[in-house]
């Protein structure tokens, strides 16, 4: 998995920066990816910021060890937050890059291609109630583009 978020790391950093140039994205601070091993039943979560350098933090996460990301894969649908300040840090899974972001409202998507589990995708915004339904339309897209990266990914680690 090491070499699937080595390569993965720089395109979605790029990815993230397209999404920030459209207009009206610019609150749009924080992206990250966490990857999922099917076989392990683990996700690789990492910071995908374009503002980011260097290799990311990768945290390692058994995925049944946060319930709330096995329900959202079952739903197949993304799960907003409008105000992050409701909810406490304690006992939250979150990237370095995503506690770091000054985040006040998300968007999680998992990431399915063929009905199977690749990841999510976690988008924070600077301001509360950002994910409106034309954003979070426009993201569901870039979430499919997230998957097409992940599947390039690992097809190259093969």
């Amino acid at each position: 998995m090491d070499r699937v978020v080595a390569w993965l790391s720089e395109p979605a950093r790029r990815l993230h920066g397209m999404i920030r140039q459209l207009p009206g994205f610019a609150p749009l601070r924080h992206a990250s990816l966490s990857v999922y091993d099917a076989q392990h039943d683990m996700l690789w979560a990492f910071s995908c910021n374009s503002d980011g350098a260097g290799p990311p933090d990768v945290n390692e996460i058994v995925m049944t060890d946060v319930p709330s990301l096995v329900m959202l894969a079952d739903s197949h649908e993304p799960r907003i937050v409008n105000d992050l300040a409701a909810f406490g840090g304690e006992g939250r899974f979150h990237t370095s890059g995503a506690r770091n972001s000054d985040t006040r409202s998300s968007m999680t998507a998992p990431i399915l291609v063929d009905g199977h589990l690749l990841g999510f995708v976690i988008f924070g915004a600077a301001i509360p109630n950002f994910f409106t339904a034309p954003v979070c339309d426009t993201l569901v897209t870039f979430t499919e583009a997230f998957g097409i990266l992940i599947e390039r990914a690992r097809g190259l680690s093969d």
